[in-house]
């Protein structure tokens, strides 16, 4: 009955805060101009192009997942930016009716009740809805796709598996950074039953059935560029981000500075290949320059890089969202710096105590809360690994995918769509250590009792 009442509150307090959100909030973040663009020239140009006039430009960087929602609202007559914030608070509602649903086959009452309580408060559930940003439209095809794995694996019906590769397809169109996430899932199915020549079978089904489901996309991308590829991102992430940032680690050059010399380089490279072929080249070749340049540059770097990756993952891992949350709905804080409070600092350990004594008090919760709930998390690949659960360890396997995937970077809300599952694993995780330290008391009471 408490469960029911509690859901009804926080649901009202949630309209509360839309109502909110749309007179006062901030729609957009830094990708939002693109995803409008390209809605707006499907729609009036039925074009998937950011170019505003014609000859348009074939779209390189994004996927049609995204553009296509919003030009669809459009279409049907919902035009404004509140309609897309509008049903993508009912699709995550959605998304946590599903996990309900389903995780009562998966997960004991317990875990499904903690986690239907963590969706309703986790600060990246309130901020992503808010936001023109494909974190929410992802959400409804990687959790059905998830369940789709877990309920093939606890009730043997290949039908699921079949379908989740279709989900987690169609996923990729909205966000293409799940795109190695299938085949790290196809090789966890055969290594937990590879004597099963049957798993091998379906395995490799589920495989066939994402690609399919993506060839479209891939085709028009060959069609138009003379390459397969999903999204155009890899250069520009690697060049632009992860050598600056590793040139700092390296004290060869402060990041901005690296920044203006990246851009140098590969403005000569692209300049002089150009010249070379006779033709300026596409938005595709200019990635695959950008890609050589920092490949190079970064494999004289190994370890430097390995542990900026290290250190971005651990910033994602506990990176509070609460930042973002605080930004979409317009609202000024007292939060400080944790870098700039560092550098000015006399020590390393004054910094941290003068960065705590002056942050935010509800930044500060989340921040602790966050690392707490990580600290459990970590502790959670002990009990899944002793429990040996093909699910479990898919469950945790895409935590870690989601988490590392930033790279040196490290953007907490990557972790968006698997913080139902990090907070499983922490669940896990509390129960781990909790069991053990019974355990522990159980024995020192034998062993005086003796």
């Amino acid at each position: 009955m408490w469960f029911r009442g509690f859901i009804g509150l926080v649901i009202a307090l949630k309209i509360g805060m839309f109502w909110y959100f749309v007179e006062y909030g901030q729609f957009v973040d830094n990708d939002s101009a693109l995803y409008i663009k390209l809605a707006e020239n499907l729609v009036n140009n039925q074009v998937f192009s950011e170019s505003s006039v014609a000859p348009f430009a074939a779209e390189v960087f994004r996927t049609p997942g995204y553009p296509l929602f919003l030009a669809t609202l459009t279409s049907l007559g919902m035009e404004g930016l509140s309609w897309a914030v509008f049903w993508q608070e009912l699709i995550y509602g959605f998304c946590i009716f599903m996990f309900y649903h389903f995780g009562k086959r998966l997960f004991d009452r317990n875990i499904v009740i903690a986690g239907v309580i963590f969706l309703l408060l986790d600060p990246g559930g309130l901020v992503h809805p808010k936001l023109i940003m494909s974190e929410v439209l992802f959400l409804p095809f990687f959790f059905l796709g998830l369940f789709d794995i877990g309920i093939y694996l606890r009730e043997s019906k290949w039908q699921f598996l079949i379908a989740a590769g279709v989900l987690f397809g169609l996923g990729a169109l909205v966000r293409p950074a799940v795109i190695y996430l299938p085949l790290v899932i196809a090789i966890t199915l055969c290594c937990f039953d590879y004597r099963n020549k049957k798993r091998w079978l379906h395995a490799g089904s589920f495989m066939l059935m994402f690609i399919i489901t993506i060839s479209p996309w891939l085709a028009r991308n060959y069609l138009h560029f003379d390459k397969v590829f999903m999204t155009g991102q890899q250069g520009n992430i690697l060049a632009k981000y992860h050598v600056p940032i590793v040139w700092d680690a390296a004290s060869i050059l402060p990041r901005e500075q690296g920044n203006m010399l990246i851009l140098k380089q590969i403005k000569e490279a692209v300049a002089k290949q150009a010249s070379e072929i006779g033709r300026p080249l596409s938005e595709v070749e200019i990635d695959g320059v950008e890609q050589k340049l920092a490949v190079t540059e970064l494999a004289k770097y190994p370890t430097i890089y390995l542990k900026q990756w290290i250190f971005g993952s651990i910033k994602t891992m506990s990176g509070p969202f609460i930042t973002q949350l605080y930004d979409s709905f317009g609202i000024q804080s007292d939060r400080v710096h944790f870098y700039d409070v560092i550098r000015q600092a006399d020590s390393f350990s004054e910094g941290v105590w003068h960065y705590f004594k002056n942050l935010d008090v509800i930044f500060l919760i989340n921040a602790v809360a966050t690392i707490i709930m990580a600290g459990f998390a970590l502790l959670g690949v002990f009990s899944i690994i002793s429990k040996k659960d093909c699910f479990l360890w898919i469950m945790m396997l895409a935590n870690f995918y989601f988490i590392c995937l930033p790279g040196p970077e490290g953007y907490p809300r990557f972790r968006f769509p698997v913080s139902l599952f990090w907070f499983i694993q922490a669940y896990l995780g509390f129960r781990w250590i909790s069991a053990l330290a019974q355990r522990s008391n159980s024995i020192k009471q034998v062993q005086v009792t003796d």
